[in-house]
């Protein structure tokens, strides 16, 4: 097949690639990582909750799928150099980076507070700039290629009441992957954001059924919030080789509803 093209129907194959997912401890990280095993992928799991990733890690052991844990604070500056270079040791050269650690500190804008601010933009924006630079650093040097997945929002191009520093940050992060596609496509190299919508994991799972969440449901156009396994064909398709072509994009997968904001 030329230039990367498959037949129709066949899956993407990432045998040979090593992720790095960050957040990888529970919610959308956790689910990431198994997406991207069980297509092939060798994957370092990076976080700060070990005991968490210890669990995560047996059950991908188990499945067959080669990985390996490593304790990554994304709100460290030192953090990033050590997780490229643990996980080169353990798995080899990282070849995909999926920047998910992620953290929304509520609160109405004129009662939010430095450390409140610093921390936010520490780990949404300072974090995946640190660890793409990194990556991409050894990219060129080895011109190898590679392709990074950030994860933003929908809300990196809407607002909503209370998240303010949460909006902000992932509106950097969005224009930050255009700025480092723009930059990079001469190396081979994709910078990409995955900007999901409304998703229920364990942090949020709690609110849906408080009379807030459920007041917030009915603004939504099918009155339901998306599950992790969603946003699966839509990271697939982001680290997919033959999506070859597809560079500086951000990708929203809401279900429409960020349009009913």
């Amino acid at each position: 097949m030329r230039d990367g093209m498959r037949k129709g129907g066949e899956m993407t194959d990432l045998t040979g690639q090593v992720a790095i997912v960050t957040g990888a401890s529970g919610g959308l990280g956790a689910r990431f990582a198994k997406v991207l095993g069980r297509h092939g992928a060798s994957v370092a799991l990076a976080a700060r909750r070990q005991d968490r990733l210890a669990d995560l890690q047996a059950e991908l052991t188990r499945e067959g799928i080669t990985c390996a844990a490593f304790s990554y604070d994304a709100e460290d500056p030192d953090a990033a150099e050590t997780l490229i270079t643990q996980v080169s040791d353990a798995l080899g050269p990282p070849t995909l980076l999926i920047n998910n650690a992620g953290i929304s500190l509520p609160g109405r804008a004129q009662d939010s507070s430095l450390m409140d601010f610093e921390r936010t933009m520490a780990v949404n924006l300072r974090a995946p700039w640190q660890l793409s630079q990194l990556c991409v650093q050894r990219w060129i040097a080895a011109e190898t290629g590679g392709a990074v997945v950030n994860i933003a929002s929908m809300l990196a191009e809407r607002v909503g009441p209370g998240v303010s520093l949460y909006c902000m940050s992932k509106a950097a992060l969005a224009h930050m992957t255009a700025c480092h596609a723009v930059e990079w496509a001469r190396y081979g190299i994709r910078v990409n954001a995955l900007c999901p919508g409304y998703i229920r994991t364990e942090i949020n799972d709690d609110f849906w059924d408080t009379d807030r969440g459920r007041a917030e449901l009915t603004r939504l156009p099918r009155r339901r919030v998306g599950a992790p396994q969603d946003l699966d064909s839509a990271l697939l398709f982001l680290c997919d080789p033959a999506s070859g072509f597809v560079n500086g994009a951000s990708l929203t997968v809401d279900d429409a509803q960020s349009w009913a904001l």
